[in-house]
Formats: structure tokens, C-alpha cells, sequence
């Protein structure tokens, strides 16, 4: 059985791993043989279909945003990212990631060491760590991981994240931090 279970997934992947496309083949209607067609595709479709249409960004590139405000997809209006006090979005944006995947991670000390305490909902490090669950929901840590980087909102306060102003970064001393959190 193992051997067959091994051999089938063998198949499978050598079948799906080949570079050439299965041609396409029609069924003549007059006198049901099969005619090959070619390699291409004969569909019409002129739809999206999505995770393939999707829009691709490379966050390694120059933000074109880094010097002019941007129009986000909610009608507001973003500073740049210089008038924001960001010398460079790209680097920011991969920090932003990075922060995303910590609060998934829900690692607590990474993100507290991010924060310029005091802050509104604590006074200190401890504080913080001690009701960091209350804080960083399920609810909130989601609202965090759906942010799209290229829609975050930017003023001479800093750099928004969330609908509501859920969290503010800003650039310290050379270092991005948290200077708000209101979840």
C-alpha cells in the first residue's frame, strides 16, 4: 500500500511538473474523432480571475510615493512619505511586514522593544507585556494582517495603520516606533 501510495504521488507530480501544456483537443461533432488543436489555448474568457490577475508589487523598488501624497483607495488623501517623516518608505514597508508577521506571531517582546512607551494604554514595557492579550485581540491582530502596506495612511503625525488610527509609527532617532496604539 505504501509503495502505491508513493507511486501515485510520483505520477501526480511528474504529470503536473512538465514543462509542455497538454494540447487541446476538440471532438469533431459530424464524426466524433478527436482532432488535435495546438498547444494554445482557444478559450475567449477576458475575465480576472483572482490570485493570478492580481496585482503583483515589489516592495523592493522605489515607493513612487516617496515624495508626493497618494490618493488611497478610501478617498482620503496621504502626505508623502517625506512630509511624513519617513526618508524611506521602502525600508519602512519591509518593516511594516516584518511587524505583521510579529503580531501573528503574537511575540510580545519584539513588539514591545518597537514601542516609544509611554503610550495612552501603557505606561512601561511591563505594563504592556502584562496585557498584551487584551490589547492584541484575534480581532485586532487580523485587522493588522489585512493592512495592504501600499494603503497605509501617512501625515506629519506619522504613519497610520487601521480605519480608525489603530496604530501610529513614526521614525525616532533613526528607528521606526510605535507612538500610539488604539485598538
Amino acid at each position: 500500500m505504501k509503495k502505491f501510495i508513493v507511486g501515485l504521488a510520483t505520477l501526480v507530480i511528474w504529470l503536473t511538473a512538465c514543462e509542455e501544456p497538454m494540447p487541446h483537443v476538440l471532438i469533431d461533432d459530424l464524426d466524433s474523432t478527436a482532432v488535435e488543436v495546438s498547444n494554445k489555448t482557444t478559450d475567449n474568457y477576458e475575465g480576472t480571475i483572482p490570485g493570478l490577475d492580481a496585482k503583483v508589487i515589489d516592495y523592493t523598488l522605489p515607493n513612487p510615493f516617496q515624495h508626493k501624497k497618494q490618493l488611497l483607495r478610501d478617498s482620503t488623501i496621504a502626505s508623502s512619505w517625506d512630509d511624513a517623516g519617513f526618508p524611506n518608505a521602502k525600508d519602512f514597508i519591509i518593516f511594516f511586514k516584518n511587524f505583521q508577521w510579529e503580531v501573528g506571531d503574537r511575540d510580545k517582546e519584539k513588539i514591545a522593544s518597537y514601542i516609544d512607551f509611554p503610550i495612552r494604554i501603557s505606561k512601561n514595557k511591563s505594563d504592556f507585556l502584562k496585557d498584551f492579550d487584551a490589547i492584541f485581540s484575534a480581532e485586532f491582530a487580523l485587522e493588522i494582517a489585512d493592512q495592504d502596506p501600499s494603503e497605509i495612511y501617512r501625515d506629519e503625525k506619522g504613519a497610520m495603520i487601521g480605519e480608525d488610527g489603530q496604530i501610529w509609527f513614526k521614525m525616532i532617532k533613526g528607528r521606526y516606533r510605535i507612538i500610539e496604539i488604539n485598538p
